[in-house]
């Protein structure tokens, strides 16, 4: 099984091989010495010498050909008949056959004849027109090279790539014969009229079985099978012309299948009418399809079929199929068309990368082949300092594959577990150590299904169970799709599972440890310190002992912030509730309570924070203030809990104690993600604490 790499730089390596063979086939075109151009209705020809002459016929010596502007035709299926088709590769078939044989005259309007002689065609000499339908046409295949062997295999999938294969076939075909310096051979000249022919109904049926089964597949099979079956009796009729006009045999077959295309996207919307993702991506492939054969069908194929306007430049036309293919690689990038993963931007990158080291050669060697002392040292100088240290780098990072050995892979992993675990401080990590190992090109985890470390698809994917997590790790494209999986991945993997159960073992005799060394604090605080605080309450006076309760009270919640417990929100009302009663009834103030009960559960630090809050706004409206009504107020919203405190003492611009324990409110609150507020309100002095809560509803 082939990497995905290399599944791309072959596909790659055909669609170049393909476009080799069509500038070779171009190349073997026969070229003259004389240009011939149409005026008005007449053939005109441009002589060696620079002179012009208006061509009434073509001779060999013994035979005569009439000429016509119909000639230079650059598309001849619009012509209105297969016999006028026949006549036309015929005629061509006979020029091309003297120039060869070096017997063709040229017999202009005053019976003068001009010898035609052959010329070798050359590279320079193919015209812009040609280049750029080849481009189109192999750019397209490209793209649709790039969705296709990293896409899902679909129907709509396999059915968008044959449309690639068919626009390079079409576009390949006519820029061959399109182009021609006048003279081809009638029998190139009908196998290239006929791929270009193969090619259109091709796409045709293609596109139409794409739109039918994209985004959502159409469930009967035979639709799909009917274009397909549609596109193979279109062309028997069309190349054995059992009907008398190309309209008849090919413009209406690619037109009527086209337009059942569309239809499918009209079934395609009212089936995603509650699919927004889906109705998205249909939009933009509609408008992307549209765009591309728009231009085509309004200014080629319906002025052949109606015969009322002379069509336009067919090279041209076909340039606007690329924007279809340019759309859908738009569609890809913002609506994630094909379901590609993000990793398919990285092959892009990829191709992109190696595309700028071929054109850094080019260009360079283009410097070098400019004459001067200056130009040559510069370039000596840029490809030996600068240009191949560079791409020296970038073949490393890019194209080269390595076996990782023992400390590499174990370089890799462990910082990227032991940091993952750090900052999480929760079992976590075997996703950065998989990630750092074998860079895939896509990570996903599931349910463990199976215990044992395997590759199920011949190498595209690795199993992964965690059975700590019980989960399960789904490796693709191992070196970002640069190779497939292999046996030594397994033994890796397994290592890199191993190391993740020792460093996770580790942090949990760490956490033990520190459990245990906190539960002996806490025991030595709660017998030593708690025993000698109820001594003292004991032996207090009455004025001391709201004292040595608060002290220990501040006990109590230490040591249960020590054990690291949580409690629900109900709950903690309750003891404050009981502890600020207790507090009013030692200062005369009246106590008025409002609380809405919550099952949500405090965590043990934010108990403790919220204690100490709602502790230090009780003692400054009791002890700094003239307080005979403390009002307290507990509700929650949602995550967020609010502490309304208000006392009618008002008195809160006292110069030291107030203002300290508002400033370590504030800094408590904003501990917790919170904030704390105090102010007067209708001659009460209230303080608001609004805190959002991490835990959950039990």
């Amino acid at each position: 099984m082939l990497s995905l790499k290399t599944r791309i730089i072959t596909g790659l390596f055909l669609v170049a091989l393909y476009g080799l063979t069509a500038i070779a086939i171009a190349l073997t075109l026969p070229s003259s010495n004389m240009v011939f151009q149409q005026n008005n209705e007449q053939l005109v020809a441009h002589l060696p010498d620079s002179g012009k002459v208006t061509v009434v016929a073509f001779s060999n010596g013994q035979s005569t050909l009439p000429a016509t502007p119909t000639l230079l035709l650059e598309e001849p299926d619009v012509l209105p008949y297969y016999s006028d088709l026949n006549r036309f590769f015929d005629t061509h078939s006979k020029l091309s056959q003297w120039l060869t044989e070096g017997t063709l005259l040229l017999v202009d309007d005053a019976d003068n004849h001009y010898p035609v002689q052959s010329k070798q065609r050359q590279l320079t000499q193919l015209p812009g027109l040609f280049w750029l339908q080849l481009v189109c046409g192999l750019a397209g295949m490209v793209i649709c090279i790039l969705v296709w062997v990293p896409a899902k295999r679909e129907l709509s999938i396999h059915s968008f790539a044959v449309t690639g294969l068919s626009y390079v076939l079409f576009s390949s075909a006519a820029a061959i014969y399109s182009t021609r310096d006048f003279f081809i051979s009638g029998s190139l000249f009908t196998w290239l009229s006929g791929l270009n022919h193969f090619g259109a109904l091709l796409f045709s049926a293609s596109l139409a079985a794409f739109l039918w089964n994209y985004p959502r597949r159409f469930p009967y099979r035979w639709l799909t099978a009917g274009f397909y079956l549609t596109f193979a009796v279109a062309i028997v009729i069309d190349q054995g012309q059992w009907v008398a006009s190309p309209v008849d045999g090919f413009h209406s077959w690619v037109m009527g299948i086209f337009l059942a295309g569309l239809l499918g996207s009209v079934w395609q919307w009212r089936q995603t009418r509650q699919q927004q993702g889906d109705r998205s991506a249909l939009r933009w492939v509609v408008i992307s399809i549209v765009a591309g054969t728009a231009f085509f069908a309004g200014g080629m194929i319906l002025p052949a079929m109606l015969q009322v306007a002379q069509p336009a430049s067919q090279g041209l036309l076909f340039t606007t199929f690329l924007l279809m293919y340019l759309g859908m690689a738009l569609g890809v990038v913002r609506h994630r068309l094909f379901a590609l993963e993000p990793w398919w931007f990285s092959l892009w990158s990829w191709l992109l990368g190696g595309l700028f080291i071929m054109l850094t050669d080019l260009l360079l060697a283009m410097m070098l082949s400019l004459s001067g002392p200056v130009t040559l040292t510069l370039s000596v100088a840029l490809i030996g300092w600068l240009y191949f240290p560079l791409r020296q780098y970038l073949w490393k990072k890019m194209f080269l594959r390595h076996r990782q050995e023992l400390d590499e892979w174990l370089a890799q992993a462990l910082p990227a577990m032991l940091k993952a675990q750090q900052d999480t401080q929760a079992n976590a990590g075997m996703k950065q150590a998989l990630n750092a190992v074998f860079q895939p090109l896509a990570i996903d985890v599931q349910p463990m299904m199976d215990s044992h470390i395997h590759i199920p698809d011949k190498g595209q994917t690795l199993i992964v169970p965690e059975p700590l997590e019980q989960r399960t790790w789904k490796l693709q494209h191992a070196q970002q799709g640069g190779r497939i999986f292999n046996r030594q991945d397994t033994q890796v993997a397994s290592l890199v599972l191993s190391l993740h159960q020792l460093v996770t073992e580790a942090r949990i005799a760490h956490a033990k440890g520190v459990r245990e060394e906190r539960l002996r604090i806490r025991r030595d605080m709660h017998d030593d310190l708690g025993a000698k605080l109820l001594q003292l309450l004991h032996r207090s006076s009455d004025t001391t002992k709201p004292l040595v309760r608060e002290a220990i009270h501040d006990l109590r919640d230490l040591l249960k912030d020590m054990e690291g417990e949580s409690l629900s929100l109900e709950a903690a009302t309750l003891q404050w509730q009981e502890e600020t009663l207790q507090r009013c009834k030692d200062h005369g103030a009246e106590l008025v309570w409002q609380a809405r009960a919550s099952t949500t559960v405090l965590g043990a630090s934010e108990f403790s924070e919220l204690t100490r809050m709602l502790r230090e706004a009780v003692t400054n409206a009791l002890k700094h203030a003239s307080t005979t009504v403390l009002s307290v107020t507990v509700e929650q919203r949602g995550s967020v809990l609010t502490l309304i405190i208000e006392n009618d003492g008002v008195n809160a611009d006292h110069p030291e104690g107030p203002v300290r324990g508002l400033k370590i409110m504030d800094s408590r609150a904003r501990k917790l993600g919170g904030d704390c507020q105090y102010r007067k309100v209708q001659g009460r002095w209230q303080v608001r604490l609004e805190v959002p809560l991490s835990s959950t509803m039990v």
